[in-house]
């Protein structure tokens, strides 16, 4: 199985990077061949709460390393943010905790006895959500599919162990499939995601778009150009909502 990614990212508009909350994994341009097993994943660090970005940078590099036990990236956060002194206004937040919701991604290589693709399976908690594509049409999405189902209350991985160890077992949304070569994958975190089942309701799908994006340049510079323009042209005049927005692109053969 060879697979390649690449991420692109935006912060809100009037935000610097450092205040962009979401998170992906692989970041950065990723290509390998003869693998057994690729993982992947997006997050979306819930604004109102304190060093939410900390916690969604650990939930999608776990993800990816097969190390997502909850209560130990519980601790690992914890001992993150309380490294240093804080101010005042940030110890009751980091007392309530971190939330994020989470998308994860995994490919599996094909049974060379069987000559077909390979399949894949999708975890996920909250709004930020996967697109399989082929041939530039939507084969399967997950776990939201309609963009009316959007809300400003999505399910949450939360570093607060006390209720639920952090996650309600009944929030944990599952999808699997199959692939074939040259399938595309789009993870999305919920901004783009709404937008994109709205254009793909109203009959526009994005998804040449989102393509030519990974085809940007070889540098991951470029693409990101791209991907920034292209956001900013959306924001304007496409209804895409003014937040922290991540596209990763995974095209597996």
């Amino acid at each position: 199985m060879l697979v390649s990614s690449r991420g692109f990212h935006a912060p809100k508009r009037g935000n610097v990077e450092s205040e962009y909350e979401d998170a992906y994994f692989p970041e950065r341009n990723y290509r390998h061949a003869n693998l057994a097993e690729f993982r992947c994943a997006v997050a979306d660090g819930a604004s109102e709460s304190a060093f939410s970005r900390e916690w969604a940078r650990l939930l999608v590099r776990r993800y990816h390393y097969k190390q997502i036990s909850l209560k130990l990236l519980q601790r690992c956060w914890q001992r993150k943010v309380t490294r240093e002194p804080v101010p005042w206004y940030l110890e009751e937040k980091i007392r309530r905790g971190a939330h994020a919701t989470l998308m994860g991604l995994s490919l599996h290589d094909p049974d060379p006895a069987s000559g077909a693709g390979g399949t894949w399976t999708a975890t996920a908690v909250g709004d930020s959500c996967l697109f399989h594509v082929r041939d530039d049409q939507l084969l399967a999405v997950a776990p939201l599919t309609h963009s009316a189902q959007f809300n400003n209350h999505p399910h949450l991985v939360s570093t607060d162990g006390s209720r639920g160890f952090g996650l309600q077992p009944s929030h944990i949304k599952e999808a699997s499939g199959h692939w074939q070569t040259n399938d595309i994958f789009y993870l999305l975190t919920d901004a783009l995601a709404e937008w994109a089942l709205s254009a793909q309701e109203a009959g526009r799908p994005p998804w040449s778009q989102f393509r030519r994006l990974g085809r940007f340049g070889r540098t991951q510079q470029a693409g990101q150009r791209a991907f920034n323009k292209l956001v900013n042209k959306l924001r304007l005049f496409g209804g895409l909502h003014n937040d922290d927005t991540t596209l990763l692109r995974i095209e597996v053969a």
